[in-house]
């Protein structure tokens, strides 16, 4: 038996990005701009407007780094969303 027995995910309506290990290929990336880049191409993927389907951006993040303060704010921004509010 799964212990997700009754988790309900529906079909297409989820997304996240890119995660990667600590000090791994990834490591000299921003979290931001590569999680705004990705979730970019996804929305422009899916043709969906991000300003149209999100209504507010929360940024959820372990280690902090440059641009961390307003980082939801710029992120939304970077993936065409730039009347989204969000907060960290």
């Amino acid at each position: 038996m799964s212990m997700f027995h009754k988790a309900y995910i529906p079909y297409g309506g989820y997304y996240t990005t890119p995660f990667a290990k600590w000090q791994g290929s990834l490591q000299n990336e921003n979290s931001i701009q590569l999680g705004a880049r990705s979730s970019k191409k996804w929305f422009e993927l899916k043709k969906l407007d991000p300003n149209e389907e999100l209504d507010y951006l929360y940024l959820g993040i372990t280690i902090g780094q440059k641009s961390i303060f307003y980082g939801s704010s710029w992120a939304s921004t970077m993936m065409g969303a730039p009347d989204v509010p969000g907060r960290r």
